[in-house]
């Protein structure tokens, strides 16, 4: 026993042992210090900044090597690895670059800067998109280039990336898939905005390392990064939007003491019923929404673990007609939802003696999704969705500083169960397994990526009264080619890749009237698996002051499924049944972003996102996006001493009629809209005060998007809208 204490304590001794690295961060031209970079540690979540003298300090505990992201406004990012055993000093040079835009990609396998990745993955902080509040996260990403969003501004938004969304879209966030019944068109994301530093989207088929469904394209959310080392960092946030007369407000708790890190984040936002542009309310469009969420790490040598959990849940009402009000009340009337979404996340990671990485991920996830209709406690439609699911990959070491290679495997355990009064999709088991590699070679100005994957799907639904039992097994083989060259200020990407997506038990199964889309849904069992193929280009052009870029694409989908209305009524409500054709999707985004010489408080922004979609006898596929263009103007300007508006903006949509449309479809009009907003900073002893305060659609403009669920009822989107919100942060080092 007297033993076993001391080989206790001596292991606690020997954990605490660290060291220190100090790094000095110079202008490249002038070899001045600079202050106030962000330098970052992305394998450890967390970071700090220079001091006056441009110096850095981080602990490491018993770490061989530190791989450092550093960055500041209008420098080249730098990103490179240090070996702290053999040096605990070090200069770092930052070469002037006035459009940088680059930032580590997590999605990639090896976490590659943007500029580097051979896949376009389009990064973005999500402050930036949420610039103006945003009545779900999903509206805050479809600011993102060839994104759209389902939409109806009832605090429900479903993305929609190409032309492409419900299970063709795949959702990361905490690092693991996110299971939320995601087929139905009125059912979110499932996850809540708090704890999300940014967010990554890939375009086209990604089921190579995200897993079979990730047809359409991937959201992978990523955490908000840990305190800085041996300090508390405090937060709180509120928002007003007078539309729905809805508060947002979040506040957050992080610390970081040693090897020791934890985060804490809570909100809640609550809204009325929305006004159209003629001041009337649409009744039952009123929802809530309750999130928190937590993170613990810990780091010791080459291991690394992350620990997470996030609890969200969301009311929302269910609209069922055109039927408008001036009540401006919270309560939620029958019908309602209620949905409970618990998130959990096991990660680790370990680097070995030859610098080769195994990343494990174990997930769990629970998705509760309750409809009440004619009653508060005993829930017409009752769905809970239980999901365990692990995430294996190793990555080798650099071979000749030119070759690595990624070998991979993802699987879960899906379990869905029904314990409602209707029964819409059966009890099911579904089960998935996938394995698979993918290799990259570096030869400086050219970069290649290969890989290829194999998926098993296996569905066990039981049988219900109306619904016969099902089991099926789908397998699919899966790959994608891709490369990267760059010559001088140009950037030329070409990828081919191929995605596999078995059906669904709803596309198989259902057969009932879906609440919320007001349609009654007939699966089809004998659905086959979708298999697409996306040739897809880039070109990229980067000066000092003007940045451009061209995005076309090519999407061929066999055995694409979709709901198809008919002409046939149940129970009052339109049939749709679901059905399958080869289809084809074509288009892409071109933009730029302007910083002019001698105004560098400016930045002139613009973008155009198309897709056209049609079956193989031309017929157009329904709901199809609107050609968007998104431009803006902003700059940032300084009031005297205290005041720093570091952004004032105003933001111009036009959305091109939507004359191609598929049978029972309608028309939808063209229609613009302004936004205005300016954010800054009053500058304080401490810590400076942010606000934020704005008008969405600032000509209260008439409108409903053809992608709204609320189209077929005629009600239109929201009408103008004024916000003001302000933030406050605090910080003190232990």
């Amino acid at each position: 026993m007297k033993k076993l204490v001391l080989f206790v304590l001596f292991f606690i001794t020997i954990n605490q042992i660290y060291a220190q690295f100090t790094g000095t961060v110079l202008d490249q031209k002038t070899k001045e210090p600079m202050a106030f970079v962000e330098v970052y540690f992305p394998e450890l979540k967390t970071g700090t900044t220079t001091d006056e003298k441009g110096e850095f300090t981080v602990n490491h505990y018993q770490q061989k090597k530190l791989r450092i992201v550093i960055s500041y406004l209008g420098y080249k990012t730098l990103d490179t690895v240090i070996d702290v055993k053999k040096e605990s000093k070090k200069t770092f040079y930052l070469e002037p670059a006035h459009l940088n835009l680059d930032e580590v990609i997590v999605s990639a396998p090896t976490g590659k800067l943007q500029r580097d990745a051979v896949v376009s993955v389009i990064h973005q902080k999500l402050a930036t998109l949420q610039k103006m509040p945003s009545a779900s996260l999903g509206e805050s990403i479809s600011n993102i280039a060839g994104v759209e969003q389902n939409t109806t501004g009832s605090g429900i938004g479903k993305p929609v990336i190409r032309g492409l969304s419900g299970n063709r879209i795949v959702t990361y966030a905490q690092g693991i898939r996110i299971e939320n019944q995601q087929w139905g068109s009125e059912h979110g994301l499932g996850v809540g905005d708090i704890g999300i530093e940014s967010v990554e989207v890939i375009k086209g088929p990604a089921s190579l390392l995200y897993g079979a469904d990730a047809l359409g394209g991937v959201l992978y959310f990523i955490d908000e990064r840990y305190a800085k080392h041996n300090t508390i960092e405090l937060g709180a946030q509120s928002k007003f939007v007078s539309n729905s007369l809805g508060y947002l407000n979040n506040a957050k708790f992080k610390i970081h003491k040693g090897k020791y890190k934890f985060n804490l984040f809570g909100a809640y936002n609550s809204h009325a019923d929305y006004q159209i542009p003629n001041g009337k309310r649409v009744k039952d469009t009123r929802f809530d929404e309750k999130n928190i969420k937590t993170a613990f790490g810990f780091n010791i040598g080459d291991w690394i673990t992350n620990l997470r959990y996030s609890f969200l849940q969301n009311n929302f009402g269910i609209t069922e007609g055109a039927n408008y009000t001036d009540d401006n009340s919270r309560n939620f009337q029958l019908p309602f939802q209620t949905i409970n979404n618990h998130n959990i996340s096991f990660e680790n990671r370990f680097t070995f003696t030859n610098q080769s990485k195994l990343n494990a991920i174990l997930g769990y996830t629970s998705n509760y999704r309750r409809e009440f209709e004619d009653s508060r406690t005993n829930p017409a439609l009752g769905l809970k969705l239980n999901t365990l699911s692990y995430n294996l990959k190793w990555n080798s070491a650099l071979i000749n500083n030119k070759f690595d290679f990624v070998i991979g495997s993802q699987g879960m355990h899906q379990i869905n169960k029904n314990n409602g009064e209707e029964v819409l999709i059966p009890d099911a088991t579904t089960n998935d397994f996938g394995v698979y590699v993918l290799s990259n070679v570096d030869l400086d100005k050219l970069h290649f990526q290969a890989g290829i994957r194999f998926d098993q799907r296996k569905i066990d639904a039981l049988q219900t009264e109306s619904i016969p039992a099902l089991q099926r097994n789908y397998n699919g083989i899966t790959f994608s080619g891709g490369l990267v060259y760059k010559k001088n200020k140009s950037k030329f990407r070409a990828n081919v890749s191929n995605g596999f997506r078995a059906p669904t038990t709803s596309e198989l199964l259902s057969d009932g009237v879906h609440e919320g889309t007001n349609r009654y849904e007939k699966g089809n069992a004998n659905l086959k698996n979708e298999t697409a193929t996306q040739i897809d280009f880039s070109y990229d052009y980067n000066a000092e002051h003007f940045r451009f870029s061209i995005n076309p694409f090519y999407n061929y989908i066999k055995n694409y499924i979709f709901l198809q209305p008919t002409n046939l009524v149940i129970d009052s409500n339109p049939v749709y049944n679901y059905t399958h054709k080869n289809a084809f999707l074509y288009g892409g985004e071109i933009g730029f972003h302007y910083y002019p010489h001698q105004m560098h408080w400016m930045h002139l922004e613009s973008d155009i996102a198309t897709v056209f979609a049609e079956d193989t006898n031309k017929n157009p596929l329904p709901l199809i996006p609107q050609t968007k263009v998104n431009s803006t103007v902003s700059a940032s300007l300084n009031i005297g001493n205290k005041i720093k508006l570091t952004n004032v903006f105003l933001q111009h949509i036009y959305k091109f009629k939507q004359p191609r449309i598929s049978l029972f479809e309608t028309e939808t009009n063209a229609y613009q809209l302004l936004n205005f907003g300016i954010s800054g900073k009053i500058i304080t002893k401490n810590n400076p005060l942010e606000f934020s305060m704005g008008i969405k659609n600032l000509t209260n403009q008439k409108y409903i998007d053809h992608l709204s669920r609320f189209k077929d009822l005629g009600i239109p989107n929201q009408g103008i809208n004024f916000y003001f919100g302000i933030k406050m942060q605090f910080e003190k080092q232990i």
